[in-house]
């Protein structure tokens, strides 16, 4: 995958799922791999372009996979919002991690990105959600965080909405922004979310 070698990726998933390797697995492979394509844009050893190549060869490896899934029942959870903030338009990993989220039966409303603090509201109020994931990889991203929060207050839905962040965030960015969780992988965000709405409760924020 860090060589973006759609094919052999490709062919390598194709092989696991014929061998029985628990479909979740490869995606995690895949997911590791794109951040190690993450590490390598940071470092100026690739391009915007590369990133977008990752994103969708993980896309196409995800749409394998959900094809050669057996039906199962699915749980079912309450919708989570997601949603890039606004003065933001980076979704790659938002992408990935929805798309992890929904092969693992959550419902996803996907806003995309640049997103107003008042859509926010009005989706948790539509989908009455108790669930809202922000993204951001700016820093101007935080300030967006924050009002889309405060707005969520004025709105009397921060009481019960648990908001988590991700992207380029910290503890220090979740304190700024007055956010729960604050997570920088998918899998962090899958398990905070499955936990938060099996349990309907708030959990301890790890480090």
């Amino acid at each position: 995958m860090a060589r973006l070698d759609e094919t052999m990726v490709m062919n390598l998933v194709k092989q696991g799922l014929k061998m029985g390797i628990n479909p979740y697995v490869l995606l995690e492979e895949i997911r590791i791999g794109t951040d190690r394509v993450g590490e390598l844009y940071s470092k100026g050893e690739y391009f915007l372009s590369d990133l977008i190549m990752a994103s969708e060869i993980f896309k196409d490896v995800l749409t394998l996979v959900n094809q050669d899934r057996a039906e199962t029942t699915i749980a079912s959870y309450p919708t989570v919002v997601f949603g890039t903030v606004e003065d933001d338009i980076h979704d790659i990993g938002k992408n990935i991690t929805t798309g992890i989220m929904r092969y693992n039966g959550f419902d996803i409303c996907d806003l995309g990105v640049d997103v107003p603090g008042y859509k926010f509201v009005e989706a948790v109020q539509h989908y009455n959600s108790r669930v809202v994931c922000l993204t951001g990889l700016i820093t101007e991203s935080f300030d967006s965080m924050k009002n889309t929060i405060a707005l969520l207050k004025e709105a009397g839905l921060r009481s019960r909405t648990t908001v988590i962040i991700g992207g380029l965030v910290n503890e220090s960015v979740r304190n700024y922004t007055g956010a729960d969780y604050w997570a920088t992988d998918c899998t962090k965000v899958n398990e905070l979310c499955r936990n938060i709405l099996v349990t309907n409760k708030r959990i301890v924020q790890s480090s």
